[in-house]
Order: structure tokens, then sequence, then C-alpha cells
């Protein structure tokens, strides 16, 4: 007879019962059945998301030559589980230009944003950025980089030539251009050669195959206006076997006038004011000013030679109240000694402020009973006040009052 057995059943059997007494109810967990695999919980947005990674965001080319066009591609990686979509890249400047980079990557796939540098015209340490614009949730914007140590093998100091000058003063004008040879070589060059009618340049040896001096002039022909030339010099260097300077002539009239008219403030002028007029002479020989005015009663000039013959500072001196007609025409002459400016004028105006509208003017009695309505439409008079009726009175009786109801319960 299996008496463990029994016993046992008779254990669990009261071991339920005493459970059920006690309210603990055991509930069987739901496992999944066998040989179905587990369903996986949905992914968040956030993980689903594309993720951009470049394999190096900043490249540096090292020492290069001036004037050298640089190439170099940034490779990134979408190592997020989203469409990755490239919508901009931005170059800090002109000199650095995006090629056609990849804009859709797949989640594990790879792109590549070509990038091109001239390096035309820079000296020394050149940094240039690129920003990447994508749909990267925790990386909208990545910034690239791209770094070089610009070296000249010929050093140009200042690299471009200005020339000012005045048909009178035509053959001062001159601009020179500092040359240095970086390389170890002895450095030859070439007699210069101007592609303007108007600029000639000479070319002066200050240390042999060193350093130089290239001395840029005007011709004897006056332009009509400004000029621009190129000076260009053929040299013994295998890194820059051509060297140019660009060279501009600015041509300035031989008598200046700043500034060229008077703006005032809308009038009329709450204070008095005081403005300046400068006239220069850049010409050869000595200016002289006379008779100068404005033709305004109420404008006052004050003019004064600080470098005699060269520079005159004229004062205007205008009133408070000042306010300028509707086109009454108002300005600053002067006679000069120039047979080629006789007269200067400089025109004077003023703002207009704002119009005010016209005051509204009241019908007369005969529009009034010809359109048949009130002239002026005024607050009606007040109504007038209705009498009060007088108290009504209520009939004394010597009836004793009603009594009350019972109180219930009572």
């Amino acid at each position: 007879m299996n008496t463990s057995g029994n016993w046992r059943n008779s254990t669990f059997i009261g071991l339920m019962a005493w459970l059920a007494g006690s309210g603990v109810f055991l509930v069987r967990a739901q496992l999944p059945p066998q040989g179905l695999p587990a369903v996986p919980a949905p992914l968040s947005e956030a993980s689903a998301a594309p993720e951009i990674r470049f394999a190096a965001p900043i490249h540096d080319f090292g020492r290069v030559v001036s004037g050298a066009v640089l190439r170099h591609d940034f490779y990134f990686t979408n190592t997020g589980l989203g469409v990755l979509e490239i919508s901009n890249v931005h170059a800090s400047c002109g000199c650095t230009t995006a090629g056609e980079f990849t804009r859709r990557v797949e989640p594990g796939q790879t792109g590549v944003i070509p990038i091109q540098l001239n390096t035309a015209g820079f000296q020394g340490q050149v940094l240039k950025h690129i920003t990447v614009s994508c749909n990267d949730p925790r990386q909208p914007t990545v910034a690239l980089q791209l770094r070089a140590q610009i070296w000249n093998p010929i050093e140009l100091t200042p690299r471009y030539a200005v020339l000012h000058a005045n048909p009178e003063r035509l053959g001062e004008a001159k601009a020179i251009v500092h040359i240095v040879n970086r390389e170890e070589p002895p450095l030859r060059l070439e007699p210069p050669q101007s592609s303007s009618p108007h600029l000639m340049a000479e070319l002066v040896e200050r240390q042999p195959g060193r350093e130089f001096d290239l001395v840029i002039t005007a011709t004897g022909q006056a332009p009509a206006g400004n000029v621009q030339g190129v000076i260009s010099m053929e040299t013994s260097s295998t890194n820059l076997p051509r060297l140019s300077v660009t060279a501009l002539l600015l041509m300035q009239p031989v008598v200046t006038v700043a500034p060229p008219f008077i703006q005032l403030a809308p009038g009329p002028l709450p204070t008095p004011q005081t403005l300046a007029v400068a006239i220069v002479n850049n010409g050869t020989n000595a200016l002289q000013l006379s008779e100068v005015s404005v033709n305004h009663t109420n404008v006052t000039v004050e003019v004064r030679e600080t470098n005699p013959g060269r520079y005159f500072d004229v004062k205007l001196h205008f009133p408070a109240g000042f306010q300028l007609e509707a086109g009454q025409v108002v300005a600053l002459t002067a006679r000069t000694s120039h047979p080629n400016h006789r007269e200067l004028r400089v025109p004077i105006v003023q703002s207009r402020g704002p119009v005010a509208p016209p005051p509204a003017i009241p019908p007369t009695a005969a529009q009034v009973r010809q359109a048949g309505t009130p002239a002026v439409a005024g607050p009606r008079p007040p109504a007038p006040a209705l009498p009060s009726p007088p108290p009504q009175r209520v009939p004394r009786t010597n009836r004793p009052p009603a009594e009350p109801p019972p109180l219930p319960g009572a």
C-alpha cells in the first residue's frame, strides 16, 4: 500500500484548502506556446531614426603652394535605423564649394561629400568651415573643417597695387610691390608687361635672386575714369612660372567737395543747426574761393582756410524754425580760381515731415437745407423727467391681525 503517496496527496489538498481559506490565490503564468518566437516590443520613434557619423570631420592638407586647387572627400555612415537624408551642404565662403554629394543613405550604408578649396590669394594658415544639414534628430547640423598652410614660393606685399591720381598730378601716381623669393634657388624675373596703356611697370632688383621691387606708375595719357590692369612677369620658379599683380588707377577730380549735397532734418528745425562742407584742392596750383554764399536770407556762411590754397572748411548755420518751402531751390555756391572748376555748387534739401490732415469744416446753413441733414451731429438733449406718481395711502382698519397658522406637530 502506497502510504507515502497518500500522505503527499493529503498534504497537498490540505495546503490548498488553507490557502483558499486565507484568501491567497495562485495565478498561473501565461507562457507562449512551444515552438513560437516571442513578439518583440515595438521600436520607439527615436530608436528608428537615422544617425550620421563622419569618419573624420576635419581634414588638414598641410603645406600647399598658393593658387593650388585642393579636393577632399568627406565619408559618412548612417549608423541609425531610419533612412538618412542630406538636405544641404553650405560652405563658409565662395572659395570653398561642394560637389555632387550623396543625398539619401539607407541604414548601414555610406555616403560621400566632395569639397573643393581654391587657395588663390591666400597666405599662411587657412581654416574653412562646411555645414551639413540632415534629418538626424540628434544632430541636424554637422560642422566639417578644412585646414591648410598656404605657402607662397614668391611673396608679394601688397598683393594689389592702388594708385591715386588726378589729371594735373598724373605723373606723381606710383605704387610699389615688394617681391621676396622663398625658394632656395635664385629667382630670375623677366621684364614686366602691362595689360593697360595707362599703366606701366619697372622691376628693380634689391638683392640678386632674392628681393625685388615692382614700381607701377601711370603713363602720361590721362584716362576718362578709373583704370584696372594686370602687370605680369615670367619667372624661373617651377612652382610659380608666371607672376601677376593687379593694379588699379583711381582718378579723382582736381577739386573735390564733401558732402556733395546737404540733407536737413524735417522742418521747422526745433533748434539751430550747423553743418560743415570741406573743399579740397588736389591740383598743382593754389586755389582761391570767392562769393561763398547760400541763396537764403536766414542761412549764414562761415569760411575758414585751414591749409592755404588747399583745404577750406565751410560752416553753414541754420536758425531754429528753418523750413524750406515746397519747390524752393536752395544751394551753397562758391566761385573758384581754377579754370576747369569756375563754380562749385552744393544743393541743400530738407526732408518733408508727415502731412497733417486738414481740419474738418462744418457745413453751412444752405448746405444743411439742401441736404436735409443736421449741420453738426452733436449730443442729443436729455429727455424731460416724468413726474413721479404720488405715494399710495394704505387704509387703516381696526381689525385685529390674522392668527398665524399652527406649527406642525402642535
